[in-house]
């Protein structure tokens, strides 16, 4: 009977006994005061500044800085930051060992600028501070060295949470690629840049009085020619930063193939050989009059994938002996606008009648 009592008198003891405190700075925080706030987050130089865009995937060492801003009434002292940065994905250093002290004191309704830690960006990066709390004591003159570093004194007083991350501002690196087609003119601009605060907004210059202010624009050259292409990208934040780089557009050579001398009974094919490759048609002319093929049906029907009427057979007895010239004339039918001419190239040829057979006899 006694050793049942005893049991029992230890059971109701392990039971209603008081729970352990928690330690810093584990603490079940519940930031509902939100007086001081993390407004800002942003890379920059010893003066806050921001860092000029460096190439990416360029190392630059800079400074992370935050904005903190008192909403309360009266001063809020000893902040203290608990985060984990992380840099590029990769967890870089926690400030949850003991915290780190950002500011003793600040000042009623005002905004404090101050670096956090120095860091090695690697340009393009993506900085962020993940667990983020910020929290502070409202006992007049007490500084980070005096802080009452325990969960009941600032699980309440505080800003963030577990679950609050907060990316930083860094540059804006603009980058884009551009595919030449062949011949066409037609390029295809694809916008890669990277860093800054999205959405972006666009300004590209083609170098040939056009613009556009898309993402990824195509873009058609009317003449081949060295051209310098520009973007220009602006963040959400007003950040501005360009880029440019030369484009040569070629010229896209053809050349006629087949016969330059021809009998005026023969029927001859000549054919259109490209240094590249369009989507569109040839247009025959022969001595400045348009002039059509006996299979030109048949290569009408072809798919859109390969050039038109690129060979032409010509009967010569329809057009006599003589010096005539033959001329090619390629539109590119990619073009906006409608078909447009892109090359043209031409042959001199010379038809000759049949000779006739003299047969003289000999007496």
């Amino acid at each position: 009977m006694v050793r049942t009592e005893v049991f029992t008198l230890i059971i109701l003891a392990l039971i209603t006994q008081p729970a352990l405190p928690v330690d810093w700075p584990d603490c079940k925080f519940q930031c509902r005061a939100n007086d001081v706030i993390v407004q800002r987050l942003w890379l920059g130089d010893d003066s806050g500044e921001d860092i000029s865009p460096p190439p990416a995937g360029e190392e630059r060492s800079c400074l992370l800085w935050a904005t903190f801003r008192n909403n309360a009434n009266t001063p809020r002292y000893a902040a203290i930051l608990l985060a984990d940065l992380y840099l590029g994905g990769v967890l870089s250093q926690s400030f949850y060992d003991d915290g780190l002290c950002v500011l003793d004191e600040i000042e009623a309704k005002s905004t404090v600028d101050h670096p956090l830690c120095n860091i090695v960006w690697n340009g393009g990066d993506e900085v962020l501070l993940k667990r983020l709390v910020l929290s502070w004591e409202t006992a007049k003159g007490t500084i980070c060295s005096e802080a009452n570093r325990k969960c009941s004194n600032r699980n309440t007083k505080c800003y963030g949470g577990q679950e609050e991350e907060m990316l930083a501002e860094a540059p804006i690196i603009p980058s884009f690629e551009a595919d030449v087609q062949d011949c066409s003119g037609l390029v295809n601009f694809i916008d890669r840049t990277i860093g800054g605060s999205g959405p972006y907004t666009y300004d590209w210059d083609f170098g040939d009085g056009a613009s556009s202010t898309e993402k990824d624009p195509d873009h058609t050259y009317s003449h081949p020619g060295d051209y310098l292409a520009r973007l220009q990208v602006s963040d959400k934040t007003g950040r501005t930063a360009s880029v440019s780089r030369m484009l040569a557009i070629g010229a896209c050579s053809c050349a006629i193939i087949g016969q330059d001398h021809a009998c005026l009974s023969k029927t001859e094919t000549y054919k259109v050989r490209l240094a590249g490759s369009i989507n569109g048609a040839v247009h025959w002319y022969l001595d400045g009059r348009e002039i059509y093929g006996q299979k030109d049906q048949e290569l009408q029907d072809r798919t859109q994938e390969s050039l038109i009427n690129d060979s032409i057979d010509i009967d010569w007895k329809n057009y006599g002996a003589g010096q005539h010239d033959l001329m090619a004339h390629l539109s590119d039918a990619s073009s906006a606008s409608g078909p447009k001419l892109w090359t043209a190239c031409n042959m001199t040829i010379a038809v000759t009648p049949e000779p006739i057979a003299v047969i003289r006899w000999v007496v």
